[in-house]
């Protein structure tokens, strides 16, 4: 059996996760990563993308994030997410409407720069992104 360590990924709202792991990839705001056991320690900030959490049972868990912060110790991964959400509770169609409402956005000129409506595009194209992979991996 494949070394494990610790894995908390935790949201201002809520921990979301907190279990023993085998692998751990996250969207570094500089390139996506890798984490196993006996890790060099790292801090590491990311960005928007995609959590993989390898289980021991092999079984894969998705998590959107919008991006936060990853610290690695030998025996031990903590995320700080600004957000995250299971693929398995993304809403699909509420992630097409979040997205199809901040296109609107950029039609009128309001309180929002073009920047933060592209973040929330791309937030919204994250979510939807993942909810379909995770729905590609699902048994039907």
């Amino acid at each position: 059996m494949a070394e494990t360590f610790q894995f908390d990924l935790v949201t201002p709202e809520r921990l979301l996760l907190s279990e023993p792991v085998r692998q751990v990839s996250a969207p570094g705001v500089e390139g996506s990563f890798g984490i196993l056991a006996g890790h060099a320690p790292l801090l590491a900030e990311l960005g928007i993308g995609v959590i993989r959490v390898e289980r021991p049972n092999g079984q894969v868990e998705l998590v959107a994030t919008s991006g936060g912060f990853l610290q690695a110790t030998r025996d031990r991964v903590v995320i700080l997410a600004d957000t995250a959400e299971l693929a398995s509770e993304i809403d699909l169609e509420r992630a097409r409407a979040a997205e199809e409402k901040a296109r609107q956005l950029l039609e009128i000129p309001g309180e929002l720069s073009a920047e933060e409506i592209r973040k929330m595009i791309e937030r919204a194209q994250n979510r939807i992104r993942v909810a379909q992979m995770h729905q590609e991996q699902s048994p039907s």
